[in-house]
This record gives structure tokens, sequence and C-alpha cells, in this order.
């Protein structure tokens, strides 16, 4: 009799373990080192052994995995011991009927159904017990260590825990929830966008900046700055694409007031900052921080001049549009009526896919709106002329030229098959 009360005693205990080992799995397996750092930065000193656990988790999960075999075969062995000794040799199916349903209800699926529950809670408890546990499984450890090498377990384990893609959805449960604001989700995006934008996405293409030319007095110098509101413009020499400086308004405006004669732009103007327009903006921001300077000139793969970047352009791919007294700017995307649109020749291609629900062609020749219509034309458009697209369910029209570029056109589309997103009225 004390020896059934033993075995059964003994079996309990086992299932308790087999709990232990498969809540320890989820738990620990789950919480991730952001949860683990900030436990640590509260003064919690259990987190302690989740982060050493959290620094190898194939050894990890290999201790729980050891240690959950042996209580689950020593628990069938004691069931089966137990069973044949009441029942004879009928025991042993009795036994594993037995074992099976309560290892699967007690032992893996009730622990870890509450150890989802109470993630932190069961991680914190079930660290020290596992770390420790770890330790003394160190020779099969090493072991494996020896025998694993770079196999594609290691490998498999050695990769990001987190991505990009699921911050992401993280962000957008979070909208979903409530806990983060449409604006939040936005400026998120932004930031994880940020580094991947390159500095031509950004810029002033060289047709819609505005530039002097080294030979301009100070008082014409002033009077481009009165026109434009700029504070700052690039100088070029003879040729636009000959950029020889940056003129401030703060070092031209006192040459004026003093009445200085025969003042040249060279004498008061700063030098360019060239880069090439491939240059991730999170790079050229902390470059033009350090150098102190707040306007970058572009220039393409040919050395030529491609446009201007400034800290501001760089700053609104974080927060929006940031507007001022003299900004003008029209939106590059308003509704006429149903179906019938005016769009800025330098709007992008991807952008009015995206908001349009459309799916024009993008092409390596062109980037914007105006460069699709040249390209399916053909040659330099005419004000007036008109192409169609997309098995004649689109249709462009171009309204406004400037030069040989398209300042603006009108764009029908034939069949309602795109879906608005709150575009601002044509008035």
């Amino acid at each position: 009799m004390n020896t059934i009360a033993l075995q059964i005693f003994l079996f309990i205990v086992c299932l308790v373990f087999s709990a232990i080992f498969s809540s320890s799995e989820v738990s620990i397996i789950s919480i991730t080192r952001a949860k683990v750092r900030t436990l640590i930065q509260n003064g919690e000193r259990r987190a302690e052994h989740l982060a050493a656990l959290k620094k190898k988790p194939d050894h990890t999960l290999i201790t729980i995995l050891i240690g959950n075999n042996i209580v689950n075969v020593a628990a069938a062995s004691l069931a089966t011991s137990l069973a044949i000794s009441t029942f004879g040799d009928a025991g042993v199916g009795i036994a594993t009927f037995i074992v099976v349903l309560l290892l699967l209800v007690f032992g893996e699926i009730g622990p870890k159904i509450f150890a989802v529950r109470a993630t932190e809670t069961l991680a914190l408890r079930m660290a020290p017990f596992i770390h420790t546990l770890s330790r003394l499984f160190y020779p099969f450890l090493w072991i494996y260590d020896r025998v694993s090498g770079s196999s594609n377990l290691t490998v498999a384990f050695a990769k990001p825990s987190i991505t990009e893609e699921e911050i992401k959805g993280w962000i957008d449960l979070g909208k979903e929830e409530g806990a983060i604001e449409q604006d939040e989700r936005e400026l998120l995006y932004s930031v994880l966008e940020f580094s991947d934008t390159i500095a031509r996405e950004v810029m002033t293409p060289r047709l819609d900046t505005v530039m002097i030319e080294d030979t301009n007095t100070p008082d014409q110098a002033i009077r481009v700055f009165n026109e434009t509101g700029y504070s700052r413009l690039p100088v070029y020499h003879e040729q636009i694409d000959n950029i020889i400086g940056i003129l401030n308004v703060k070092d031209i405006f006192p040459v004026v007031l003093r009445g200085k004669e025969g003042i040249q732009m060279k004498e008061v103007m700063k030098e360019p900052y060239l880069v090439p327009e491939t240059k991730k903006i999170d790079e050229l921001l902390k470059e033009m921080r350090h150098r102190k300077v707040h306007m970058a000139v572009l220039l393409d793969e040919y050395g030529s001049f491609s446009g201007i970047v400034t800290i501001e352009d760089i700053l609104e791919e974080l927060v929006g549009e940031i507007q001022d007294e003299h900004d003008r700017e029209e939106p590059q995307l308003q509704q006429i009526e149903e179906g019938v649109y005016l769009i800025g020749g330098r709007m992008w291609v991807e952008d009015l896919n995206e908001q349009l629900n459309l799916n024009l062609p993008i092409a390596e020749s062109y980037e914007t709106v105006a460069g699709l219509v040249t390209e399916q034309l053909g040659h330099i458009p005419r004000k007036g002329e008109s192409i169609q697209i997309e098995d004649n369910d689109i249709t462009f029209v171009v309204i406004q030229m400037r030069k040989n570029r398209i300042a603006s056109m009108k764009l029908v589309i034939a069949e309602k098959q795109h879906s608005s997103k709150g575009l601002p009225a044509f008035t």
C-alpha cells in the first residue's frame, strides 16, 4: 500500500513538473526581449534570469524539452507499473490511455493556455528555475553547440526576432484597438520608412528651383528674395547646371543696407554642399546638422544638377507638410467632380495609384505623372493634348505647360474603379 501511494505521489509530481515545463516553454519563449529590458529597468531582479535565457533561446528551449521529456517518461513508467500491479497485463492499455489523457490536459494544453494569458507573470516565476536547470544541463548543451555548429537551427535563431513588418502590424493593431491615434500611426510609419527614403524623392527638382546668377547685383538678389519669400538661393555661373554657391538673405541684406557697391555674389555666398541624389535622407540629415548647412545641392549619376533638398524637406517626411505664410503651393491632387481630378505634373505615379486605387504603369524612365504622359505620347505635350491609358478607361488632358514641362493636367476616369481618400475639393 505504501508503494502504491508513493507511486501515485511521484506520478502527480511528474505531472506538476510537466505543467511547469510546458508553461515555461510558452511564457519564456513568447516574452519579448524589449519587455525583459523594461522589467530590468523597473528593478525586477528575476528579469536578469530572463535576460540570460533570452540571449540563448536555443539553449533555453533544449533545457525545457529535456526536462519535459524526463518527467513525461517518468510519469508514463510510474503509471504503467501501477496499472500492471493493479490490473495485470491489461493495465498497459489502461495506463497508456490515462497517461495520454492526463498529460494532454494537465501537462500540455491547460498550462500552455494559461501561459498565453499570463505570459509576464509566469515567465518571471519560472525563469530562475529554468536558468538553474540550464546550468545543470550544461554538458548536454555543450555537446549540442559542438555538434550543431552553423546548422540551420542556429542560423534560424540568429535571425532578428522582430522585423519591420511585425512592428507595422503592432502599430496597426494599436490603431484598431484605440491605443494609437491615426496621426501617431502615420508618424510611426514615417519613422520606419525614413531610412529607406532617398534624397531624390524629397527634392525640389531643378526646373522648380529658384536660382540666381553670379552676375546679379545685391539689389537684384534682394528683389528675388522678396518675391519668393525664400531665405536661401542657389547661385549658378553661366549655366544652371554649374552651381557655385548658396546665397543667404542674411548675408546679402547687410550689404544692401550699407549701400556697398561693386560687391559680387562670390564675396557673400557660401560654398554649396554637393551630394548624390541617391543618398539616404537619414544620413543626409546627420551630415547637414554636422556641417551646419540648411540646403544641399543634389547631383545625378552624370554629375549634373538635379535639384535641392533643405532640412525642412527632410523633416516633412516625418511630420508632413510644413507651410509658412509664404507658402502658396496647391495640392497635387484635387477632385473636380465624380471621376474627374486636377493633377499636378510633379505628382508621383505611385502616390496617384495609391490615393485613387489605380494601376498606372511604373517604369524606371519616369517617376512623375508628367513623365508618364510624356513617355506615353512619345513627344513634348501641347496644351490641350490628351492621351488614353489602361484600356481607354483613363484619360489625361494637359491643362498647363511651363516651357517644355507639364505643370498640370486633368484626369478623367471613365469607370468608377477607385476610392477617393478625403481629397480636397477643387474650387
